[in-house]
């Protein structure tokens, strides 16, 4: 056997077999960069799918959130129509005058031996109450109750939400709740009238409509005077079932109402939902002084709760008042009392089209030529109280001054008073004519220039 003379050769030739090795190795790993066509339609492709999807999201999100950024004064201001007033006097003279037209027309078509024709009355209705059947009594009961529930569909359920800590630390959400009436709609909401010690400070306004469907609602402006408030839901958020089913309120006119006229309670006028209730008017004469006006109030029998909300409706279904037991006397808080709506419309109005709510300041009451002449006290608007940092305090109205003009208008009462206010704007300055008592008890007149502000 040849052995190997030159053993280092032979290392050195392995050695040169291993580095070749170690050379095809490095080639096997060192690659040359693949083509990039694929990643290159990929990055494109997902590019397109994130623009779409961004247009999508835009799209949806402009629909939904166009109603809160629509500018209000693209909307057509909201307005009721004017009811004519028509005192107690002329209600009287005008029945009395139908009642003799009537007699009248019964003598004239009527024939000697025969009684006179009764066109009220229809077969199968009676002839006068003695003949009420339990049966006609649980007529009658039923129609009451069927014009509620007609008028029901316009009434919701207003609950303010806060979230809140309790003694452990646990966050929970309170809630109140009271009683809504929807007293209007535009293209793009409905309105919601109802009180503002439910809805003042919270976090979230939800409103359960008659239909027991649920949408946010968001607050509008509110009265002082009043405590009441109006409420916007976007009609986006109502679905078209529920648009079906429920119903914007008529307002009717309360200036004909009268004692022992039968009225409807709806809402929750005994501090539970959806309850209803039916009573009388007793008395229209009772008054309640605000911010620079006073309202008649509506005082039934109808037994209620101290928190009891809701509205008065005729037995036409139409709004005549609206529940405010905060102005109900203390020992008559266990009865309804409402504000006759014809009285605040034009609130209402001002509340929904976000209007500025022009006061001077002052409480006060009514000097009638009557009163005048008992107590020496000059016709006008005598005032009782002057509020703090008010247009009044800054112009130096004192309790006891007798307004009796603004500008060249005579002012004799508080509602005039009021609706010469509305007709100027934030800042206006305007001469108040008034009269002070002096030296012995003599009136004297002074004139205080006032820059009216707003609420």
């Amino acid at each position: 056997m040849t052995q190997d003379k030159n053993p280092k050769s032979k290392m050195e030739g392995h050695g040169h077999a291993s580095q070749n090795e170690d050379y095809m190795f490095m080639k096997a790993v060192i690659k040359e960069p693949p083509r990039k066509k694929r990643r290159i339609l990929l990055k494109i492709l997902g590019i397109l799918v994130s623009g779409v999807a961004v247009g999508v999201i835009a799209a949806l999100t402009f629909v939904h959130v166009l109603p809160y950024i629509q500018p209000e004064e693209d909307l057509p201001k909201v307005e009721f129509p004017d009811d004519d007033y028509i005192d107690s006097e002329h209600i009287d003279s005008d029945s009395q005058n139908a009642n003799a037209s009537n007699s009248t027309d019964n003598e004239q078509n009527s024939e000697p031996g025969k009684n006179p024709p009764n066109p009220s009355k229809d077969d199968g209705e009676m002839d006068c109450p003695e003949q009420l059947t339990l049966d006609g009594f649980r007529q009658v009961y039923e129609e009451i109750v069927e014009v509620a529930e007609q008028s029901e569909k316009a009434m919701v359920i207003v609950q303010g939400i806060t979230r809140e800590v309790d003694w452990m630390n646990n966050s929970y959400e309170n809630k109140t709740q009271v009683s809504g009436v929807l007293v209007a709609e535009d293209s793009i909401n409905y309105y919601v009238l109802t009180e503002y010690r439910v809805v003042e400070q919270v976090e979230r306004i939800m409103v359960t409509f008659s239909n027991e469907s649920i949408a946010l609602a968001k607050f509008v402006k509110h009265d002082p005077g009043t405590g009441l408030a109006v409420l916007k839901i976007s009609k986006n958020d109502v679905s078209e079932k529920t648009k079906g089913e429920i119903a914007v309120a008529v307002l009717g006119s309360s200036w004909t109402i009268k004692r022992g006229e039968t009225v409807i309670a709806i809402g929750s006028p005994t501090g539970y939902s959806g309850s209803i209730a039916y009573g009388m008017v007793t008395s229209t004469n009772n008054v309640k002084a605000t911010t620079d006006t006073q309202y008649h109030l509506l005082t039934t029998d109808i037994l209620g709760d101290s928190e009891g909300s809701g509205v008065l409706i005729s037995l036409d279904g139409e709004i005549v008042g609206v529940m405010v037991q905060s102005f109900s006397m203390e020992k008559n808080q266990n009865v309804l009392t409402a504000i006759p709506i014809s009285e605040v419309k034009k609130v209402i109005e001002n509340l929904i089209n976000n209007e500025d709510l022009i006061y001077l300041g002052i409480v006060g009451q009514n000097i009638t030529e009557d009163l005048s002449e008992n107590t020496d006290i000059p016709v006008g608007v005598y005032v009782n109280a002057v509020e703090e940092d008010s247009p009044a305090m800054s112009a130096g109205i004192q309790n006891g001054d007798v307004i009796v003009g603004i500008a060249d208008e005579t002012i004799e009462t508080l509602q005039q008073l009021k609706a010469n206010l509305n007709k100027y704007e934030k800042g206006n300055k305007i001469t108040v004519n008034a009269l002070r008592r002096g030296a012995a008890d003599r009136y004297v007149q002074i004139v205080f220039d006032v820059t009216v502000g707003a609420l």
